[in-house]
């Protein structure tokens, strides 16, 4: 008999082990997808700046916000899709393709920035790919808005289990439960311990990610410029004719001159 009970014990005690260890396994790894996430945001900034500075680089070349406007109108496009960013610096372009008159240079200018704009929505939303400086032919991916959103999504799922289908007072419940004899005792830890949602499961809860307080720029993907290069040549051509000394100052910015 007694090796029964000694084997009874011994078999409660692994249990016990193991729900503890399963129990703070699960929450050192939301620890972990936490740190991690809080990473891929900082490794994200670099992707938002550059969109800014892409934003303002066409900007600055349509003058100001009138003539976007009218750009955007030209081109068929809700101005929005132009991102706001009046305080980024802009992106110089030292080399452009070769142009015989000013304004075949102001329509490559403003071709130019145009697909930067693309290109840094299209980084911003999906990513890039990269050959991995660490591993020689193998391909990484930027990190990028839908991926971000994706873990998020996925994190909070996790957070949510571990915060009620998992919290520290449903596991002291099953741990008591297992103890006959604990439970006809006096219950130490008082009823407020069991309660979903209170005392220690209140302190102990992980807050889940909240995705929109990060605020990113929300963006709408750009047509490529092949679909929009007449637009933009009769565009230009007008703008340059009626403001041909502003449309000279702003290219010799955007040339970094």
């Amino acid at each position: 008999m007694s090796d029964i009970n000694d084997f009874a014990d011994q078999l409660q005690a692994d249990v016990i082990s193991d729900m503890a260890e399963s129990f703070f396994g699960d929450r050192k790894e939301l620890d972990n997808a936490l740190e991690a996430y809080a990473a891929m945001v900082k490794e994200f900034l670099p992707v938002i700046e550059n969109l800014f500075r892409a934003a303002a680089t066409l900007r600055l070349l349509l003058l100001d916000e009138a003539t976007a406007d009218g750009f955007c109108a030209e081109l068929g496009l809700d101005p929005c899709r132009i991102p706001l960013a009046e305080e980024a610096p802009v992106l110089v372009h030292e080399s452009l393709p070769f142009a015989l008159t000013g304004k075949g240079r102001y329509i490559t200018c403003v071709e130019t920035a145009y697909r930067g704009l693309f290109d840094a929505i299209r980084d911003y939303l999906h990513g890039r790919c990269y050959n991995d400086p660490k591993r020689p032919g193998r391909k990484r991916m930027t990190m990028h808005y839908k991926r971000l959103e994706e873990i998020a999504d996925i994190i909070n799922e996790k957070i949510h289990k571990a915060n009620n289908d998992r919290s520290v007072s449903s596991m002291l419940r099953e741990l008591k439960n297992m103890n006959p004899e604990q439970m006809e005792r006096e219950d130490l830890l008082g009823d407020v311990c069991y309660r979903k949602g209170e005392g220690v499961d209140s302190d102990m809860c992980f807050m889940p990610i909240d995705f929109d307080g990060y605020c990113f720029p929300e963006v709408v993907e750009l047509p490529p410029v092949n679909e929009v290069r007449p637009a933009i040549k009769r565009f230009c051509k007008r703008v340059y004719d009626d403001r041909r000394d502003d449309v000279r100052k702003v290219m010799d910015t955007f040339r970094g001159r």
